[in-house]
């Protein structure tokens, strides 16, 4: 298993049009990551396309609070 990416980017426009099933989605497979031993790794992408490291998240409690700041929104 390698680690799980998740551009932020994409989280804010299902947070935008309100689709949780697809969040669901992402933080399902994130959470398998982390409970794999992996890391969950939160990136931008910029105007240009590119990708930014800003967050690694590596234990269940931090993700658990991402993932309340994210649905919070809802």
């Amino acid at each position: 298993m390698e680690d799980f990416v998740i551009v932020v980017n994409r989280i804010e426009e299902l947070q935008l049009t309100e689709d949780r099933q697809e969040l669901e989605l992402i933080f399902d497979k994130a959470k398998r990551t982390i409970v794999g031993g992996m890391n969950v790794i939160l990136m931008r992408e910029n105007s240009n396309g590119k990708r930014e490291k800003f967050q690694t998240i590596s234990n269940e409690h931090d993700f658990e609070e991402y993932r309340k700041q994210v649905f919070r929104f809802l």
